[in-house]
């Protein structure tokens, strides 16, 4: 027996470490020191022997078969561990979810309200006298109670009407494959945000991996979520293609939009291709000593976005290894990549902010840029 943690998400907290489910199966754990390092051990390349040999060098403390089973099946029951109880329950929360054929608001209540005329009044701000019929906005997918002005800085120039919404959106949570489709409907206070499914078959048609494997990572992740209420609000006819973007190579990713941009061609004139992505993480709360000012490295990619030289503003981030934690790394090659395949050559930045954490010394900065 090798018993192998899953990915997880672990937070210090007083007295010990919160160890989360990045699928959110389960509650999670709140572990000790010496118990997380247990958990580390645990990687599917050591038996209960070696987990426990490897333990004692580590604190000096022998633990006993029956305490280390013990701490296994606790593992095992908060579906922690890659085991027949975790792929079960995997299993059988994908087919509830696809039975029920749409995905559920989980943000609702809490980041925007549920109430229709309340979330509209809450998302929108002022009338924009420069409405412009956009192929490409990149947006936000910060709190939208903190950067609430910036997202309508793009959206709320919008004009013209748009059937096919294609919502490229990051990964907050465990992603096996580079890239994922959502396969059900999206629910939002104004009513049901309808998918492509033909488009879906398209693009599926031209990988042999299933594109909507993936599927639970949808459930929480709001970059997804927060575009589909703008997407329903401002166009109630439209249909949407929703895509998490998570890792590649970049000729991965520049394939993924050239077959992308093929499945969609015949829809470009009345389709809105939206990245939802934030910029720079930095700070104490994401692993620095203290937070700085990202608005240097901020403004070279914005530039390079803006040129729609996707290629050089991957590199900018591939250089040392994205040092400042922008999440739209992947997203936007895919994004800029696909906006060049349409024929489009330059974007327009139509705002820039930087939200302070001031609990946690950290600063996380975003942006709209339409093209």
């Amino acid at each position: 027996m090798k018993p192998k943690v899953r990915p997880v998400q672990v937070q210090a907290v007083a007295g010990g470490f919160v160890v989360q489910d990045p699928l959110n199966l389960s509650e999670g754990l709140i572990l000790s020191y010496p118990a997380l390092l247990l958990l580390s051990l645990m990687d599917g390349s050591r038996d209960l022997t070696d987990i426990k040999l490897d333990f004692f060098r580590a604190t000096g403390n022998l633990l006993s078969d029956d305490e280390l089973k013990e701490f296994i099946k606790v593992l095992d029951g908060s579906l922690l561990l890659e085991s027949e109880r975790f792929w079960d329950a995997l299993k059988r929360t994908k087919e509830e979810l696809l039975s029920k054929g749409t995905r559920p608001m989980s943000h609702v209540g809490a980041a925007y309200p549920k109430d229709p005329e309340e979330c509209r009044k809450f998302l929108t701000g002022e009338q924009k006298e420069d409405k412009r019929d956009f192929l490409g906005l990149m947006v936000p997918h910060m709190d939208i109670r903190v950067a609430k002005s910036t997202y309508w800085e793009g959206y709320g120039r919008l004009k013209g009407e748009k059937r096919l919404i294609v919502i490229l959106g990051v990964s907050h949570y465990w992603h096996q494959m580079p890239f994922s489709v959502l396969p059900l409907d999206m629910e939002t206070p104004f009513g049901v945000l309808r998918t492509r499914k033909d488009l879906i078959e398209k693009l599926q048609s031209l990988y042999n991996f299933d594109i909507t494997h993936d599927l639970l990572s949808y459930r929480m992740e709001h970059s997804i979520e927060f575009a589909s209420l703008y997407a329903k609000m401002l166009f109630p006819e439209a249909q949407a293609l929703a895509i998490i973007v998570s890792y590649g190579d970049k000729p991965f990713l520049k394939e993924l939009a050239e077959k992308l941009i093929r499945v969609v061609d015949k829809e470009l004139s009345h389709a809105l291709i939206l990245s939802s992505v934030d910029l720079s993480h930095v700070g104490k709360k994401f692993g620095d000593k203290r937070s700085y000012d990202p608005y240097p490295r901020d403004k070279a990619y914005l530039n390079l976005l803006q040129s729609l030289n996707g290629d050089e503003a991957f590199e900018l981030l591939s250089y040392d290894n994205n040092s400042t934690r922008i999440d739209g790394m992947y997203t936007n090659l895919v994004f800029t990549q696909t906006l060049s395949l349409a024929g489009l050559q330059k974007g327009q930045l139509l705002d820039y902010s930087k939200y302070y954490e001031d609990s946690t010394d950290s600063i996380v900065s975003y942006a709209c840029m339409c093209f």
